[in-house]
């Protein structure tokens, strides 16, 4: 007889047992858990320990869901640790995107709708040997799905690997997999999605209401869910597709394509560049339907779209349909907003509300857990994302000793836009170097925005004599790897990036980084969008600027700051340089455990933290 948790370790730490209690209670009251989870907690075993007991006696499913990769490793290496340790049978499986997943040559760098239609197309038009093969699996085929079932878990990557090499589609392959699963590791977007999860569930033969949901680093769901919900049309893509319907001589769906342009140039006539406004849905709509309705419209501009894909991989009339059969969506939840930043003209329609799909998942899962190390305060993701009053909000200190860790606000400095300068740029350097002289290894400086960054750093550079490492945006995950491994060989580096990028949250340099300090808020003038966040906010709960502004600027450098410390024997300071952060709408938000200072004099607080930890060394 199976315990009631499967443990993967002999020990469970107090603060990890603590979890696993919680954990253990949701499920068995089928009650959602929210749980502010600090590094070093052991949160994926103490997830998986109790969900996969429960899953395995009732006959349910586990989803554990993350957008990273190291976590998909980290889940697969615990269910094995468990049906290691309990000798158990445990099925798991690993999926990402299904571009990522395609054995079709270029698929993973084509974009996300056209990697959609395209997959579609040669589907249907039984254009796909790898779709054929696996959907009638020859007896060659059927030893490769025995494999699977065999190696389990294996990583997406290899079953790419098996797979396409054998003939076989490695997104079916896996979905046969899935079916027999007790764990399945994916993306958000599985469920999230209304139209994905409808079709993945039934591929798989999963119901929600018997699945336990488990959401890693749930501190992004927001985001991702709003990133998800999101649709644009510019006037770059229209041009690219009125020139795709000439090319292939579409002269109906070319004429729509070109009320469209029509629609948009009009509605941004009179907008400046760098200028943005709202947009009501019905005036655009109006302007598009000139000639024909606009649900014709959208149907013709559909029927194009599949000449197209007769022909090529893509297309740019697939895109314009989509947007326009999301721009007739719900009016609440949402901001329709042009934006004019020459050459381009976008028109957005933007999701300020993700709790409209989060809310159907947590309403119908038997158990949520939603947990990371950034997930407080609480109550401001159960609003966020539609748990209702009932859940469970739990915040654990963080299981790593409070001496190994030196907080410090100084508040001499400001990113405040309206204080922003070249006299401020400069002094904001001077404390940096200060700060980065008294830190005897490497350390991250992380800055609201790559503008700030790259204006500090001229003053900076001079300044110390250290190596500089600087992250560049949208790095692609190979280049962002040479980089942590070159600055791991470097005692003394700088790293310099910004709050949400590449490096602000999801790397782990354990015993690398002597100290993270974090310049500024990453707060700027809102934008339209921002405004509209505020304003919903503010009608839904009364915290507009809190929920829509404030708190998530926050999550951001909560995040930089747990890059400091990633294990027991990691021992650094953290630094808020900037006067905000001793007001008290900021200053409340910080975790108790911290036990921030605030103070001017960073230089002998810092000093004697380091040699303290060199003693302990000796």
């Amino acid at each position: 007889m199976l315990p009631d948790v499967l443990f993967p370790h002999d020990v469970q730490r107090p603060m990890q047992k603590d979890l696993v209690q919680d954990i253990i209670n949701a499920i068995k009251s089928k009650t959602p858990l929210i749980a502010h989870a600090p590094t070093g907690l052991g949160k994926t075993a103490a997830a998986l320990g109790p969900a996969l007991a429960v899953a395995i006696r009732d006959k349910l499913s586990v989803f554990f869901l993350t957008s990273r990769h190291t976590q998909h490793e980290l889940v697969q290496a615990t269910v094995r640790r468990i049906r290691e340790k309990f000798n158990v049978n445990i099925l798991a499986t690993s999926m990402v995107g299904k571009k990522w997943m395609c054995a079709q040559p270029g698929a993973s760098s084509m974009m996300n709708h056209d990697f959609t239609e395209y997959c579609r197309h040669l589907r249907e038009n039984s254009q796909c040997d790898f779709f054929s093969n696996a959907r009638k699996l020859s007896t060659s085929g059927k030893v490769v799905l025995e494999q699977l079932r065999n190696d389990s878990p294996m990583s997406a990557e290899r079953m790419v690997s098996v797979c396409s090499g054998s003939g076989l589609c490695p997104y079916e392959m896996s979905l046969y997999v899935a079916k027999e699963a007790h764990v399945i590791i994916t993306d958000y977007f599985y469920l999230f999605s209304p139209v994905i999860r409808e079709s993945f569930l039934s591929k798989v033969g999963k119901e929600l209401d018997k699945s336990i949901v488990i959401i890693d680093e749930g501190h992004n769901l927001p985001s991702r869910i709003r990133d998800l919900t999101t649709s644009y049309v510019s006037n770059l893509q229209l041009a690219r597709a009125v020139k795709e319907a000439k090319k292939f001589s579409l002269e109906e769906p070319l004429g729509l394509l070109v009320d469209v342009q029509d629609a948009l140039n009009a509605l941004s006539k009179n907008l400046q560049s760098g200028s943005e406004v709202l947009v009501a849905k019905e005036q655009f709509a109006k302007a598009v339907s000139v000639n024909q309705p606009f649900g014709d419209v959208v149907s013709m501009l559909d029927f194009a779209a599949e000449v197209v894909y007769d022909s090529q991989p893509h297309s740019s009339i697939a895109a314009v349909a989509r947007f326009l059969e999301a721009w007739h969506g719900p009016d609440e939840g949402y901001a329709r907003i042009l934006s004019r930043s020459d050459p381009s003209i976008t028109l957005f329609n933007k999701c300020l509300d993700p709790s409209a799909l989060t809310q159907q998942v947590v309403q119908l899962a038997h158990s949520t857990i939603i947990m990371s190390g950034t997930l407080s305060p609480a109550p401001m993701f159960r609003d966020l994302l539609g748990f209702p009053a009932s859940t469970v909000l739990r915040e654990y200190p963080s299981p790593f000793p409070a001496s190994n860790r030196l907080v410090l606000i100084v508040p001499k400095t400001t990113t405040k836009y309206a204080a922003r300068s070249d006299a401020q740029f400069t002094r904001i350097a001077q404390e940096v170097a200060g700060m980065v002289d008294c830190v005897p290894g490497s350390c991250a400086v992380f800055f609201p925005s790559y503008y700030l960054r790259d204006a500090v750093y001229r003053a900076l550079e001079p300044l110390v004599q250290r190596t500089f490492f600087l992250e560049q945006p949208n790095m692609a995950k190979e280049d962002k790897q040479a980089v942590i491994e070159r600055f791991k060989k470097y005692k003394g580096a700088v790293l310099l990036g910004a709050a949400a990028g590449s490096f602000g949250e999801g790397i782990d340099m354990p015993g690398i980084l002597d100290a993270v300090i974090i310049v500024g808020l990453p707060l700027d003038r809102p934008d339209l969008e921002t405004q509209q966040l505020i304003a919903y906010y503010d009608r839904k709960f009364g915290r507009g600027w809190d929920y829509g502004y404030i708190l998530p600027a926050l999550t951001k450098t909560f995040q930089n700051a747990g890059r400091c410390i990633r294990s027991e024997s990691d021992r650094g300071v953290i630094v808020f340089l900037d006067e905000r952060y001793i007001q008290p709408q900021y200053r409340r938000v910080f975790p108790a455990d911290w036990n921030v200072l605030v103070t001017p004099d960073y230089r002998s607080h810092m000093m004697t933290f380091y040699a303290s930890s060199s003693n302990r060394e000796r």
